[in-house]
């Protein structure tokens, strides 16, 4: 093994520069490949490339064209809205209003009727209760003739007049009701 380490040692002793070539066939072959690859990359390989950077950039552009009309129609579409929402509103306090007035009208007839009906059964039973004090008197006045005519017959002794007297008593009854 050691004579194969001295083997190699004697060829390590040759230098070999990797960078610079020394023969003129190989620098030939390698300008040649050079340019055939930079050939093949300029044309072949590049366009598609910077093909597909300016499709990106033109998409990338007509996003933020895109984006920022959105915003606009947005904006648009907001302030729409809040007209629409204020418009809204306005009729609904208009409706509230009217609902309102209508239904304070509404009251108001009914109070109205309810007042009339109240005062006309009032007047009514007011002139029931005349009528019935009318009877009251009507009858109080033959039931007090007759007490009073027989009263003073006792009195007096003998009998009296019932129609004579009737105008007196009537008249004292007359009295009696108006004071009350």
């Amino acid at each position: 093994m050691l004579s194969l380490i001295g083997i190699l040692a004697e060829e390590g002793a040759k230098t070999i520069n990797p960078v610079v070539p020394d023969d003129v066939g190989e620098i030939f072959w390698s300008v040649i490949s050079f340019f055939g690859l930079w050939i093949i990359l300029r044309y072949v390989c590049l366009p598609p490339l910077l093909r597909v950077r300016e499709e990106r950039a033109a998409k990338a552009l007509a996003d933020r064209e895109a984006a920022s009309a959105a915003e606009t129609q947005t904006e648009q579409v907001r302030r729409d809205y809040d007209t629409t929402l204020s418009e809204a509103r306005a009729q609904a306090g208009r409706i509230v209003e009217d609902a309102r007035a209508t239904s304070d009208a509404r009251r108001a007839e009914a109070v109205r009727q309810a007042e009339a009906e109240v005062a006309s059964i009032k007047q009514a039973e007011i002139a029931s209760i005349d009528a019935a004090r009318a009877e009251a008197l009507t009858s109080i006045r033959s039931d007090v003739s007759e007490l009073a005519v027989s009263a003073a017959s006792v009195v007096v002794g003998s009998d009296l007049d019932r129609a004579a007297s009737q105008a007196t008593i009537d008249s004292f009854v007359d009295q009696a009701a108006t004071k009350r």
